[in-house]
């Protein structure tokens, strides 16, 4: 059964119908009659029909790393929770950071109505390079949750990576430490502002820079620290741009009989649930993931209302724990 079939047995025009199924005002004698034909053969209307006309899908897309971990899990979760309820139908694009599979999701969004797009961290700048391609997404209402994209609707939820770097280490350095290394995760917008933060506070001090780089998690923290200890140069503190690199020193340093947040403290990035389930407990750079995602998905709200927005900047908070 279909819009027109409805139309004929409750003896009223299509357009009838149509403004039934979208909300819209109908007299209460003619939506009765449309209400008794659809409960007769239990009608359930077309999402795509229903966008077509209301030029809306209710169809959100977020565009994450990868979902196995906390970051982007939380990230996905919290907006879902509050597009959801205003019944918004939620996508989760999970690209494993790769370019290719980033592209493919993107044409597909494309073909499909999508009212907006989040995007979950600075990896996704690399979008900028396809000109072409941002400019088919000038007319989509898109936020980027510490990223930035050059498209003519893009708005940008940002947290200070730069000053969240300081803070931790100015804490390490007024703790007394003097050989503060930093293992820096990727290649991104956001690690190259976090080991900015740090470079910058070491030669504020006059401390030597010491900076590793990895592109694993776990197994990149564990190595960098094995290669640190190796090398014999003086450390008392390990700073790494993300918490899961934070547990491979961890662990490194435990294995070596190093006591963690005594001979060497040990500070990680993003305040995941990992900080918790290491121990001693890790001393990690709030991100304010959850309160991020939910003001990206507020954001994107306010646009496809209408309203102009502006970039929104929030502070990270050093989260103090026992390995550092």
């Amino acid at each position: 059964m279909n819009i027109y079939d409805i139309a004929k047995e409750a003896n009223v025009s299509i357009s009838t119908v149509s403004k039934y199924l979208n909300n819209k005002n109908i007299r209460p004698e003619l939506k009765e009659r449309v209400e008794a034909v659809i409960k007769k053969y239990n009608y359930v209307p077309s999402a795509i029909a229903q966008g077509l006309v209301s030029k809306s899908m209710k169809t959100i897309a977020v565009m994450v790393v990868d979902l196995r971990f906390p970051h982007y899990s939380t990230a996905a979760f919290k907006i879902d929770m509050t597009l959801s309820p205003l019944g918004y139908r939620v996508i989760i694009c999970n690209t494993l950071g790769d370019v290719k599979n980033s592209l493919k999701y993107i044409e597909s969004l494309l073909k499909i109505n999508i009212d907006g797009i989040i995007f979950i961290g600075s990896i996704f700048n690399f979008l900028n390079n396809f000109p072409a391609l941002l400019k088919r997404l000038d007319n989509i209402p898109i936020v980027c949750n510490n990223g930035k994209l050059n498209t003519k609707r893009a708005v940008s939820v940002f947290v200070d990576d730069k000053l969240g770097m300081q803070k931790a280490s100015e804490y390490l350095v007024k703790k007394g430490r003097k050989n503060i290394h930093y293992i820096q995760y990727l290649d991104t917008t956001s690690s190259n502002l976090k080991a900015s933060g740090y470079k910058e506070t070491m030669e504020k001090y006059g401390l030597p820079v010491k900076i590793y780089h990895t592109t694993e998690f776990f197994d990149g923290g564990y190595d960098s620290m094995t290669n640190i200890l190796k090398s014999k140069e003086k450390i008392d503190a390990v700073i790494c741009g993300e918490d899961l690199v934070a547990m491979g020193a961890i662990s490194c340093l435990k294995e070596a009989n190093i006591a963690v947040g005594k001979e060497v403290d040990v500070i990680g990035y993003n305040a995941s649930e990992y900080t918790n389930l290491c121990a001693p407990r890790m001393t990690s750079v709030d991100n304010l993931i959850e309160k991020t995602s939910e003001e990206s998905a507020l954001v994107l709200l306010k646009m496809l209302d209408g309203e102009d927005i502006k970039d929104i900047n929030l502070e990270p908070i050093l989260c103090i724990k026992d390995s550092a």
